[in-house]
């Protein structure tokens, strides 16, 4: 019985494993490694290595054309960059406004906590002390409150 579930169980891990064995060829590594560096210009968020497309597949395979040419992986990028533009790369270059996209959000978080702090301390100061916006009492009107006080004993 124990000999039946070794067997069953190291079947099943082979089988589980057949995909990772099937794969090792270094060029769908290379391939693979390149395809995943470029955006498909057919479906929105994908690489071209996990993309279903048959624009995708076309990539690839011209992927695989120029590796087996002897062109390097940053050659193969260069020469998608000049036909579709710096947007076909999962990480374009930081420069122009996509440096605006990376830079900005640093920026409106420094600006909110300065306008924070500013008020934050303005919010915390003692309220000032202005001039009473009633005039000061004609010398007549300060004579009769003063009797007007000792009448009522204060």
């Amino acid at each position: 019985m124990f000999r039946r579930r070794l067997t069953l169980t190291l079947a099943l891990l082979l089988v589980a494993l057949l995909p990772v064995v099937a794969r090792a060829d270094p060029m769908d590594e290379a391939v693979r490694r390149v395809a995943l560096q470029l955006q498909c210009p057919v479906c929105e968020g994908e690489n071209v290595a996990d993309s279903p497309s048959g624009l995708a597949k076309d990539m690839r395979d011209l992927i695989r054309t120029r590796l087996t040419a002897g062109a390097s992986d940053q050659q193969i990028l260069d020469e998608f960059v000049s036909s579709y533009g710096d947007g076909i790369l999962t990480e374009p270059p930081k420069r122009g406004i996509s440096l605006g996209v990376w830079i900005g959000p640093g920026l409106g978080l420094i600006f909110g906590v300065v306008l924070l702090g500013v008020l934050l301390v303005s919010w915390r100061r003692a309220p000032r002390l202005t001039a009473s916006p009633i005039a000061p009492l004609d010398p007549e009107v300060a004579d009769e409150f003063r009797q007007f006080r000792g009448e009522l004993g204060q």
